[in-house]
């Protein structure tokens, strides 16, 4: 009897332990159950977060060949020159309107033979033709020349090249100083980050004034592929140092290789500007100033003798910069007269910044601003002031000749937005002063003039 009680208890045990390995299992499968249905819901979180993702790459993938499509659609070469530097050949321009239209269609075509050799060349890029020069002086030019007999053939030869094609412009800039120059700079600027525009043949042989612009955009030890030059007359001095960075081409059919030569009245005159005279050459043959004063004292008159006249100012441009240590260029301070700086500003005096600033005025007798000032020394450092109150392009510029300004004249309380300095011309670190010679590319630390 003992021993079945003792079984029965022994099979309740066996039982009980069966119901806890049982109630475990049951408690392990719910969890499971638990960690499907979360792992499924995370599934589908995943799945859905995938699939939006996916549209979103398809659509931007989709947007990307839009954009794609739309930049090549719309690609263009363009085709600046300086009119009054790069005359074209005398038998386009004595047939005024057919020689136009000739001279526009030859023009086109050379500029299309020579972007096929371009990497960037594709069947449908069209080509944009500007030319910007001063009509009146350069129809008058011609006519000097005895190129054409009367000045109106001239504009007829702007009219016919105006038609040889929609996107061929001949356009008169007018007759006030630099007003082709600055046409050519500005749209030179608003095209070259235009991703549009794949190739920028430039045309101003004859203007040194183009050496300080473009010299930013020259690659020191390779070529500026976006960039050719076109070359009509020999490349002035400064110019022809830039131009090595950049590509180079020339169209003698089209083009005149030398300036249009005239003598009226017996003063020599090249196209509707005076030749200008290379710096660093008009430095070397013009004769070492006797006293720093920029006004050449004349000879006492003899008894009996009316006094002459004194002569012109003469400034020599020099042959070196100031540059701080990053190369910045660094404005020397000025000697200011400040009643003649009044005299400026109030009478709107017209004095030229070529013929008293640069040394040499491209436009000689012909020139519209005023030659005939006499001005000291002082004067002239008060001329020089005004004249930076215009900022240039440059803040690494190394034209010795640049008169325009490079460092802001507010310094740092300059509170201006838009401000035309650049941002990099303000705060200038002068702690370091050096001068640079550009032609022999030799650099000395100095202590800063003034």
């Amino acid at each position: 009897m003992a021993s079945l009680k003792t079984r029965v208890e022994e099979l309740k045990r066996g039982d009980a332990v069966k119901n806890a390995l049982l109630d475990e299992l049951v408690a392990q499968v719910e969890r499971l159950a638990q960690e499907r249905d979360a792992a499924q819901g995370e599934l589908g979180m995943a799945q859905d977060t995938a699939r939006t993702y996916y549209q979103r790459m398809v659509q931007a993938e989709s947007e990307k060949s839009h954009m794609q499509t739309s930049m090549d659609c719309d690609r263009f070469v363009l085709v600046l020159i300086d009119g009054d530097g790069m005359p074209f050949l005398d038998e386009f321009v004595s047939r005024g309107l057919e020689g136009g239209e000739d001279a526009g269609k030859h023009l086109r075509t050379a500029v299309l033979d020579y972007y096929k050799t371009h990497a960037k060349y594709h069947a449908d890029d069209r080509i944009v033709m500007r030319i910007y020069a001063n009509s009146k002086g350069l129809g008058r030019t011609y006519k000097a020349a005895k190129i054409i007999p009367d000045e109106a053939v001239f504009d007829q030869f702007m009219i016919g090249f105006n038609r040889s094609h929609p996107l061929s412009d001949f356009v008169d800039a007018g007759h006030h100083k630099e007003a082709a120059d600055s046409k050519l700079k500005a749209n030179f600027e608003l095209y070259y980050r235009n991703h549009h525009c794949q190739h920028i043949m430039f045309g101003g042989s004859a203007d040194n004034s183009y050496a300080g612009f473009l010299s930013p955009l020259s690659l020191p030890n390779s070529i500026n592929d976006r960039i050719t030059l076109l070359e009509g007359p020999p490349f002035p001095y400064d110019l022809r140092k830039v131009a090595q960075g950049f590509r180079q081409t020339a169209f003698r059919g089209i083009f005149r290789t030398v300036k249009i030569q005239t003598i009226p009245n017996g003063v020599p005159l090249v196209g509707s500007k005076r030749p200008a005279t290379d710096v660093l050459t008009s430095m070397r043959e013009r004769p070492t100033p006797q006293a720093k004063s920029a006004v050449i004292t004349p000879p006492k008159p003899q008894l009996g003798q009316q006094p002459q006249q004194p002569p012109t100012s003469v400034f020599t441009p020099p042959s070196y910069i100031y540059q701080n240590q990053y190369g910045q260029r660094l404005d020397v301070p000025l000697n200011i007269d400040k009643e003649y700086m009044k005299e400026l500003y109030s009478k709107n005096t017209r004095l030229c910044n070529n013929y008293y600033l640069k040394g040499h005025c491209p436009f000689g007798d012909k020139c519209e601003w005023d030659h005939s000032q006499h001005l000291t020394q002082r004067q002239l450092d008060t001329f020089r002031h005004k004249a930076r109150t215009s900022s240039c392009r440059n803040p690494f510029c190394q034209d010795p000749a640049c008169c325009l300004g490079h460092m802001c004249p507010r310094g740092a309380s300059c509170d201006i937005s838009l401000c035309k300095f650049l941002p990099e011309m303000h705060n200038i670190d002068c702690r370091e002063v050096y001068q640079y010679n550009p032609e022999k590319g030799e650099r000395k630390r100095v202590l800063m003039p003034g």
